[in-house]
């Protein structure tokens, strides 16, 4: 049977995987969230310095970086799979080490390599392995399991919290390895790098002939096997990938400064906890919506969405009220879903699954690197202006910026058909 032959969807063939994606989203924000909690109860326990524990995550954003590039050479080179279980044991040691560090420098670099492996794991790893299994529907599954995201954002401290108050100092942090022990084993049992490997089509994922196929990094590919330089070479995908980067400036600097902002507007430390969970639950919809609008419509269209929402979201923050700045919250949590995205449906859309792996592991990394700067760029303007009302302001500028530039240069970077 061929995959074109059947129009069904396998639920049960599916599952495996979201399951073990959601997982690992989930584990890209543990780290940075259970700081919230963290922090101030290792400072109690330890008489360490919470606030330059928080600072030091600031560190590992150049790790996540080094990491993603190094992960996304993996895959084009070896199996998807394997290379998911390496971030996943280098994730579980930092954790551990984190849980049994007595030591303030053992402790801050433990966590520096948690995050980074992290980060690796699941932005610049998974979507290899959602692609493979779903060439043609990659955008709406990404932006399923890309929830993981703003939910591990919004619950890490609670999970942290439990873990605290049920295990004491020494393994509050043992629920994450719980959690991505559960999905290593889901990985190992259920997945493979190619859906055809275990027997079901890719997309739909239901039953056909079996077949044994060579991994990721046996393939005859030239596009897969492609080095990083033919990519940072072109001008023009670096200039995209840097473009798209601002999104994740945007999204990035203004999720972790969205209650500074609220208390400079006079709302209370309670009711911007609670404005924050009404951005991260619109997160978990942008994800979902974003990632249909780029299967049914292409990533044009939707990058395009992106930054006109932003842009909105800002000036909605401006105008002020209630309402308004309700709606800007909700907005602000659709970029943040959508962000991380694109890059997916721009590499599995001109690449296709055999040259995704090569493209998309350069293209991440460009853009993470962008992103590094959201904070410090939201942080440094409001510090200089006196005001967050300055810096959002630099933010809507910027989105209309990066809106213009990635129109001059979606001339030139036409879609190509995945398949």
């Amino acid at each position: 049977m061929e995959a074109g032959e059947s129009r069904g969807f396998s639920l049960v063939g599916a599952l495996p995987l979201m399951v073990f994606a959601v997982a690992s989203y989930f584990i890209t924000s543990t780290v940075a969230g259970s700081m919230n909690v963290a922090a101030g109860a290792l400072e109690g326990a330890y008489g360490w310095d919470a606030v330059f524990i928080t600072s030091s995550i600031s560190i590992a954003s150049v790790f996540n970086v080094v990491l993603g590039y190094i992960a996304g050479r993996a895959c084009s080179r070896f199996s998807p799979k394997m290379v998911c279980f390496a971030w996943g044991v280098l994730y579980i040691a930092g954790v551990a080490g984190m849980c049994v560090s007595k030591e303030f420098s053992i402790f801050v670099l433990t966590m520096i390599v948690a995050n980074a492996a992290a980060s690796a794991w699941g932005y610049n790893t998974v979507p290899v392995l959602i692609t493979n299994w779903f060439p043609t529907r990659k955008g709406t599954v990404q932006g399923l399991v890309s929830m993981g995201i703003p939910l591990g954002a919004g619950f890490a401290s609670i999970v942290y919290s439990w873990g605290l108050d049920t295990w004491g100092i020494d393994a509050a942090f043992l629920p994450f390895i719980i959690i991505a022990g559960v999905a290593l084993l889901l990985l190992g049992l259920f997945i493979s790098d190619m859906p055809e490997s275990r027997g079901m089509l890719p997309d739909t994922l239901v039953p056909c002939a079996r077949r044994r196929m060579k991994s990721a990094s046996l393939s005859t590919s030239d596009a897969r096997r492609e080095p990083a330089t033919t990519y940072l070479k072109d001008i023009k995908f670096v200039a995209l990938s840097a473009v798209l980067g601002i999104q994740l400036l945007y999204s990035g600097g203004l999720m972790v400064q969205i209650v500074p902002r609220l208390l400079e507007l006079g709302y209370s430390v309670d009711e911007a906890t609670v404005a924050m969970l009404v951005s991260a639950g619109f997160a978990c919809v942008g994800s979902i919506v974003c990632g249909a609008i780029g299967d049914r419509f292409g990533y044009l269209v939707g990058v395009v969405i992106s930054f006109v929402v932003g842009i909105v979201a800002i000036v909605l923050n401006l105008v002020g009220g209630t309402a308004c700045v309700l709606a800007s919250l909700a907005l602000i949590g659709v970029v943040t879903g959508s962000a991380d995205n694109w890059p997916v449906s721009i590499c599995a859309e001109r690449y296709g699954r055999e040259g995704f792996n090569g493209a998309f592991g350069v293209m991440l990394p460009i853009i993470q690197l962008v992103g590094a700067l959201g904070p410090a760029f939201f942080a440094l303007i409001a510090g200089s202006a006196g005001s967050y009302a300055i810096s959002y302001t630099a933010g809507a500028v910027l989105m209309a910026v990066g809106l213009v530039l990635f129109l001059l240069m979606s001339a030139s970077f036409s879609r190509k058909g995945a398949c």
